[in-house]
């Protein structure tokens, strides 16, 4: 029988998955500057604390105060992976489609899993070797699929692959950073809270620094898609849902299902956005097995 625990993780993860989509068209219809991060994680943040003051984002008594390595990890999480990577993963999203990067996106339970391994002590068994074998074989998918392509899309292809390898790397960095956090103490709610805040000031910080803060406001205050504000709540509503099942079930079974977001980005995208992503046999292929290889993953951790 299905639990609603169950039902809240499967909808997370087409949560997260709506959020690469909706991302995707938000930058087809107006080529934004910075590849649509800076609305993406404002809207999220705005939902977040929208949540949060209802009462709906958690149930845990919240403390009046962080300190020390907790707070640390929570910061740093929201720079690493949330910034740094997710600033990576929209600029391959951008260059490939939201299917080939979410297929990309795959690598970094990969790194969560071999770092969570050498710095917190996790114990690894054959389902690490069975899933990294799964995900380097969905990246080989690709490269095949690119092998067809005409040399010109062969390079962006390419410098778009570095990329999206490089923000799972990152975002399985973040990943550690944040379960160092939570074992410290720090409620998930509050966490993920201060996780999109950092991630949103780094984010405008950064840009000032590049001098690009004003191309930025110029730019969304004449062709803000409101495909990019969707792509922020979702990502919201993925979070909270996230946080909401692993109270009803086991949170490595809300991990296991959450495997299942390359599978939904690649339906999503047939479905909403035809035209714009059309995800050949090789890249559906590679979207189940990074699914596949997550769900090793999730059980090994």
């Amino acid at each position: 029988m299905t639990t609603p625990g169950l039902l809240t993780a499967i909808a997370s993860a087409a949560a997260y998955a709506l959020s690469y989509v909706c991302l995707r068209k938000g930058q087809a219809d107006t080529s934004p500057p910075d590849s649509g991060l800076l609305p993406v994680l404002a809207t999220s943040l705005a939902m977040l604390l929208i949540l949060t003051a209802a009462g709906i984002g958690h149930r845990d008594p919240v403390p009046m105060s962080l300190r020390g390595r907790t707070l640390a990890f929570s910061l740093a999480s929201g720079v690493v992976g949330t910034f740094l990577g997710r600033r990576l993963l929209y600029l391959a999203v951008h260059r490939l489609g939201a299917v080939r990067g979410a297929v990309l996106k795959g690598l970094s339970p990969v790194v969560t899993v071999c770092l969570a391994y050498a710095f917190l002590g996790d114990p690894v068994s054959w389902r690490v070797a069975a899933g990294l074998l799964g995900v380097l074989c969905a990246i080989a998918l690709l490269a095949l699929e690119n092998r067809a392509r005409p040399m010109r899309d062969r390079a962006l292809f390419s410098s778009g692959a570095v990329i999206g390898v490089t923000a799972a790397c990152l975002q399985g960095v973040g990943h550690v950073f944040r379960r160092a956090a939570m074992a410290g103490g720090a409620p998930a709610s509050l966490a993920a809270l201060i996780d999109v805040a950092v991630a949103t000031l780094a984010c405008v910080v950064s840009f000032a620094m590049e001098r690009k803060l004003l191309q930025l406001w110029r730019h969304y205050r004449l062709h803000l898609s409101p495909w990019l504000l969707a792509a922020g709540a979702s990502s919201a509503l993925g979070v909270v849902l996230f946080f909401a099942s692993a109270r009803l079930i086991p949170v490595g079974t809300v991990a296991t299902l959450a495997a299942s977001e390359p599978v939904f980005v690649a339906l999503f995208s047939w479905i909403l956005m035809p035209q714009l992503e059309r995800p050949t046999l090789y890249s559906a292929s590679a979207a189940c097995l990074v699914g596949i290889a997550t769900m090793l993953l999730s059980h090994a951790a």
